[in-house]
């Protein structure tokens, strides 16, 4: 791939996230401190309009054809050896556009079935559940690899770019109940996708420092 490439498919993985990040607002978004996000996600879906939470759903179509590119972006800063890694991580990354979709399509269902009192929210909501076990399944390992390669100088990445791989920042977002309010509640209910835009973000402003080879 060539520069121009990488850095298009790195815009493209930016614009996901930040479709994605807007359709998490748009089902449970709320201004408040980080225990909040954890707390009062039903409540704010319950009484949501279900238009909004319908356009929350839809922007799983942008996000994951975004998210999709963004693994094109990722395949170009890893080091063409060891082959199994470089394709071992954008089959990862790719999976978890896929996952990360499907998963926030099903939220969109469930958020409309929360709204509008339908008994089968908690059948739903089950099926939400085995998303997210799936998604940790496929996103813990393929985030260990990647810190690995960029720690081992098998990206185009400086070391330490590692910390802010979208594993690492979910983990510290998705865990700081603590933040204060306005923004706690955000950043915990939008960590996953607010650590891919960092992730992509910090990417695109970084240029690459060697051929990956």
């Amino acid at each position: 791939m060539n520069a121009s490439a990488i850095r298009l498919c790195g815009y493209a993985g930016l614009i996901g996230a930040c479709a994605m990040f807007a359709g998490d607002m748009m089902f449970y978004g709320q201004w408040g401190d980080g225990a909040d996000a954890l707390s009062g996600s039903l409540k704010v879906v319950q009484r949501a309009d279900p238009p909004r939470l319908a356009i929350g759903g839809l922007a799983s179509v942008i996000g994951g054809f975004g998210y999709s590119l963004g693994a094109c972006h990722v395949y170009g800063r890893l080091a063409a050896r060891p082959a199994w890694l470089r394709l071992g991580i954008t089959a990862g990354f790719l999976a978890i556009a896929v996952i990360a979709t499907a998963t926030h399509a099903v939220w969109g269902s469930f958020a409309l079935a929360v709204a509008s009192g339908t008994p089968d929210a908690s059948l739903i909501a089950n099926y939400l559940s085995l998303h997210f076990v799936i998604g940790s399944l496929v996103g813990g390992p393929t985030s260990i690899l990647l810190a690995g390669a960029i720690v081992l100088r098998r990206t185009d990445w400086p070391v330490w770019f590692a910390a802010v791989s979208p594993g690492a920042i979910y983990l510290l977002l998705s865990t700081a109940s603590y933040l204060p309010a306005p923004f706690g509640a955000v950043m915990v209910g939008g960590a996953f996708n607010l650590a891919f835009v960092l992730f992509y973000g910090v990417s695109l402003g970084l240029p690459p420092r060697r051929p990956a080879s």
